[in-house]
């Protein structure tokens, strides 16, 4: 089934309804604009995503594209967290109440921080993490960003990413590491396998060979990762300069207001 005019029907009345592009300007104006001018934001941003939900449906039933389980194993949305099931709220409560019983995590008398089930908290994330490797392997086949630039309200000019790639928190680049290399090199999987299938044995190999916090920001990075965390440390640099030291007669101001 073809959903091509559809899509196009939905972007051109988004295009209509949000014709000024409203979703280009910065967030933090919004909670300032009338209802019906908030309501023509979130018409125009809705009819958006779900035309692209469409057209990734249409997108994975292309010929050719075949995954294991017959459709693509994607992350849990934030925007409709009920699409499939109960999303991953109701689960983090449910861990977050199995933390906060007593009976397993007593507050030690000593001072010392209760413990709590790492464990079940990896769990979660875990089934986040993979359908984010997948798609992150899927941009490495066809070419990760050669550029890094913040947003398009930043001034600064775009960072190079120069043989951008994808590296794995045990420090290795994923296109060396012989594990992921055998799968590329099987002959009857298609790509969409290989991409799940590395990225289950780049979770479980990391899961096995380090301690929790080694992932705790994600288990696969690449260039413009760290490019994000260079252009935030410098924002943090330039945020005030500190004030200038006080001179030998301010001192005295101040002392003398002290002691007045």
């Amino acid at each position: 089934m073809s959903y091509e005019k559809t899509i196009a029907d939905l972007l051109a009345l988004a295009d209509r309804i949000d014709h000024e592009e409203l979703w280009r300007r910065p967030g933090m104006e919004h909670r300032d604009w009338p209802q019906e001018k908030q309501d023509q934001l979130m018409a125009g941003v809705n009819l958006r995503r779900y035309a692209r939900k469409l057209q990734e449906k249409q997108d994975a039933a292309a010929p050719g594209r075949v995954y294991m389980r017959g459709f693509k194993l994607e992350r849990v949305s934030g925007n409709y967290p009920r699409d499939r099931g109960c999303g991953d709220h109701e689960w983090h409560a449910a861990i977050n109440r199995f933390a906060n019983d007593e009976t397993h995590f007593p507050q030690p008398n000593d001072g010392r921080s209760k413990d709590w089930p790492r464990m079940m908290y990896t769990a979660k994330q875990v089934s986040d993490e993979v359908p984010r490797m997948i798609l992150l392997f899927e941009q490495e086949r066809r070419g990760l960003p050669t550029s890094y630039k913040m947003c398009g309200h930043d001034p600064s000019p775009a960072t190079p990413l120069p043989d951008n790639h994808l590296r794995c928190h045990l420090g290795k680049q994923c296109r060396q590491c012989p594990y992921l290399q055998a799968i590329e090199a099987a002959p009857d999987m298609t790509n969409e396998a290989k991409d799940e299938a590395k990225a289950w044995t780049c979770a479980t190999h990391i899961l096995l060979e380090s301690k929790p916090d080694t992932y705790f920001e994600g288990f696969l990075h690449d260039k413009s990762d760290d490019a994000f965390h260079a252009r935030m440390a410098r924002s943090f640099m330039e945020a005030e300069p500190p004030e200038p030291p006080l001179s030998p007669s301010d001192d005295d101001g101040v002392e003398g207001k002290r002691n007045g």
